[in-house]
């Protein structure tokens, strides 16, 4: 068993990476040979027309988009999908949000049976909601990859079972439950993706959206991981930061077009979610001629 991010071509966007490789995949169920976690840099994208290895991937952060049989589909956290040998692939994560995300690889002929019986399908995509568990698993796994010794294949066998079966359980709860939560989250995730700029409040999102506060909390915490509030308070300031590359408006105007009167309640609030005051946030125009930005 070694680490070995060579067996296949990945991809260059990549920022930060951790791979398995396993070299004896008969004893998997799937014949699993590869393992990897990655963190994707803003320009993450793959488009390609094939890839000769059936591919599982599992979002665990980010937002960004998936295309499936021409339609463009919202991929988020939580969000699975499937590739391999015959499926077009379009996929890629929005500058601001970039992904991080898990995968495993399988060299079967055919689309591996026991993804097949977790209710995944080739080139199909899906968001299961908290995958906190599923992430763990997928820990473990890449864990074992540090391993060379005769329990490790018997290990990773267990992993991938309990994994596949888990998200087997995802699947049959949200085909029972195409549920009136899972409704509501898309509703109230389509509400404030289009609405944000006016919204300062969870009250004002849950009167939008027609549920009470507690209830979106609820949701939002099974299918995005995060309440409502961070969500919003996330886009909000992900607006502010691509308003302030831009280099159009002043921090106060930037303020002002996503609904704050007070600029040092929007200063406080960017530096506590994107790490920098917004005069620290560098013009595109300046970091192409290299000038030093002005506050």
């Amino acid at each position: 068993m070694q680490m070995d991010a060579d067996v296949l071509k990945l991809s260059n966007h990549i920022r930060k990476g951790r791979y398995a490789n396993f070299t004896k995949s008969t004893y998997s169920s799937s014949q699993l040979f590869m393992v990897g976690y990655e963190e994707c840099m803003s320009n993450y994208r793959i488009d390609r027309s094939g890839f000769p290895f059936w591919t599982l991937e599992l979002v665990a952060a980010g937002q960004g988009s998936y295309v499936e049989k021409g339609k463009i589909f919202s991929l988020r956290h939580g969000g699975v999908f499937t590739t391999g040998p015959g499926c077009i692939q379009h996929f890629w994560n929005e500058p601001d949000q970039p992904f991080s995300k898990y995968f495993m690889v399988s060299d079967s002929a055919e689309f591996p049976a026991a993804w097949q019986l977790a209710g995944l399908r080739p080139g199909s995509m899906q968001n299961l909601g908290a995958v906190n568990r599923l992430v763990s698993i997928f820990d473990q796994i890449l864990d074992e990859g540090q391993h060379n010794d005769s329990k490790t294949f018997q290990i990773v066998s267990g992993l991938e079972t309990v994994l596949l079966a888990l998200i087997g359980r995802h699947q049959t709860n949200r085909n029972s439950a195409q549920s009136a939560s899972r409704k509501a989250y898309d509703l109230t995730m389509e509400i404030l993706l289009r609405d944000f700029r006016t919204m300062h409040a969870l009250a004002d999102l849950a009167a939008s959206a027609g549920y009470s506060s507690e209830y979106l909390c609820r949701i939002f915490k099974k299918y995005h991981g995060k309440s409502p509030y961070q969500v919003l308070l996330q886009r909000k300031m992900s607006a502010a930061w691509l308003l302030l590359r831009d280099g159009k408006l002043k921090v106060n105007a930037v303020a002002r077009e996503l609904g704050y009167e007070d600029q040092m309640h929007f200063s406080r609030v960017f530096r506590k979610l994107m790490g920098c005051a917004p005069s620290q946030v560098m013009p595109r125009s300046q970091v192409i001629s290299g000038n030093n930005p002005t506050n």
